[in-house]
């Protein structure tokens, strides 16, 4: 079997083997979860959502098995020569300024949600028995995580973080690219990214349930975000040539997007923001994709 052979068969295995074991463990064991136990809520299941993200990884593994592949071209690797390093600092960093940029964009669009007194943060505590909250603690306490997050979450989140992109990027990205050029081949990889997240987001994750055209706008939502926040995921990888940039972007985003909400007064209109998953704090993100994916057609005519 020729390699382009290899590579098109790998990637619809790949394709089948994610979307078939992720829909049927996120129905069964998150869907109906919560639907049998309305005492648990989509943010009390961690460990089952944590799971979930190991399913890309072993699709992966279980596509290069089937064609023969194995860890035969494996795109992990710590690839730091010639200036690489600087792809590892933007994967860390590059999403904790468009975090807080997309932040301030909505803040200022939607004033009226924004609270230096944390009023929903603190509410929330306070529903959960823990009183004689402060906002100057808070604050304080959100300061704190913002800077935890920032020099360590990348680490903290890798094991997990690493079972969605050794899929995603390691492989199914490394599949498309022999393909197709820069523009259709982030389009497709954030429409499949995306559609991938339609359990959860059908389970209420990230948007919730209270919105317009639930679920179909929160879907739709979604894949904008992976295209965007995706095609950097993608950018780090293509300039690496390993999925450990990746890995490391991915980390910083789980572990720092949810820091607006903080100053949020009503917790955010999610599908807006100001988590990057919003539509509107999502912006810079998206901008950025447009600016990566010029750079990246800038390149693929100097190799013409």
């Amino acid at each position: 079997m020729d390699k382009k052979t290899e590579n098109g068969k790998g990637v619809i295995l790949y394709i089948v083997f994610v979307f078939v074991s992720t829909y049927l463990y996120e129905y069964f064991f998150v869907i109906r979860f919560l639907k049998n136990n309305p005492q648990y809520s989509i943010a009390s299941i961690s460990m089952r959502l944590a799971f979930a993200m190991f399913l890309p990884a072993l699709s992966a593994l279980a596509a290069r098995y089937a064609t023969g592949e194995k860890f035969k071209n494996s795109n992990i690797s710590f690839n730091i020569k010639e200036g690489r390093y600087k792809y590892y600092l933007i994967a860390w960093f590059a999403p904790v300024l468009l975090t807080l940029a997309g932040c301030f964009i909505y803040y200022i669009i939607f004033p009226g949600d924004y609270s230096p007194e944390m009023e929903y943060i603190i509410n929330t505590y306070e529903k959960q028995g823990l009183s004689g909250i402060t906002p100057e603690g808070m604050r304080l306490q959100a300061i704190s995580q913002a800077i935890t997050s920032i020099l360590i979450a990348p680490i903290l989140n890798c094991v997990t973080c690493f079972g969605e992109e050794w899929g995603w990027r390691g492989y199914l990205l490394q599949g498309l690219k022999e393909k197709m050029s820069s523009v259709p081949l982030m389009i497709v990889m954030g429409v499949i990214w995306g559609l991938w997240h339609a359990p959860l987001i059908v389970a209420g994750h990230n948007y919730g349930y209270d919105y317009f055209l639930y679920p179909f706008a929160g879907i739709a939502a979604m894949v904008l975000f992976c295209f965007s926040i995706g095609t950097l995921l993608s950018y780090v990888t293509l300039k690496t040539g390993s999925c450990i940039p990746a890995v490391i972007g991915h980390g910083a985003i789980n572990g720092f997007s949810a820091i607006g909400i903080y100053f949020s007064k009503s917790g955010g209109h999610l599908l807006l923001g100001p988590t990057p998953a919003g539509v509107v704090a999502g912006l810079p993100c998206l901008a950025t994709a447009v600016i990566l994916i010029y750079y990246m057609k800038k390149d693929e005519q100097k190799q013409k």
